[in-house]
């Protein structure tokens, strides 16, 4: 037996394949490229009197995240996103209204809705909520 430290082979890049580029998981990726982390996103800003008020948390070219505050009883009326979006609540909970359903959305939960799908919002209490749009690939 050998005192010589051993390497995994999950952990030596493997570049001989073009499947490589594909896969997930340990042999996939890069490193280089960019890490946003973002933080202080509850509270950004203070919802207006008789609605929601949004804030650009991040924009680049392949996503654009929003931050809504809601007071209680505020509302989003029914509307739609050029673009499948995430929406996430971070605190509080909401009422989501969709075509087929009502949903209570609260922390921990993340909707994903498809280009276009019309959808409501009504803040059952003071909440706070993210909606990440995933803009196409030039």
């Amino acid at each position: 037996m050998s005192d010589e430290p051993t390497t995994p082979d999950h952990a030596t890049p493997d570049h001989t394949s073009a499947r490589d580029d594909r896969d997930h998981g340990s042999r996939a990726g890069t490193t280089e490229g960019t890490a946003t982390h973002l933080t202080d996103i509850i509270g950004r800003e203070e919802p207006f009197e008789n609605r929601p008020r949004a804030s650009v948390v991040h924009e680049d070219e392949t996503a654009k995240i929003v931050a809504f505050e809601f007071a209680a009883g505020h509302v989003l009326g029914d509307h739609a996103a050029h673009h499948p979006i995430l929406v996430q609540v971070l605190r509080g909970r909401v009422e989501f209204g969709l075509p087929d359903r009502t949903l209570i959305l609260t922390p921990g939960e993340v909707l994903h809705l498809t280009a276009r799908l019309r959808h409501s919002v009504y803040a059952l209490e003071p909440t706070t909520l993210t909606v990440t749009m995933l803009l196409p690939r030039a």
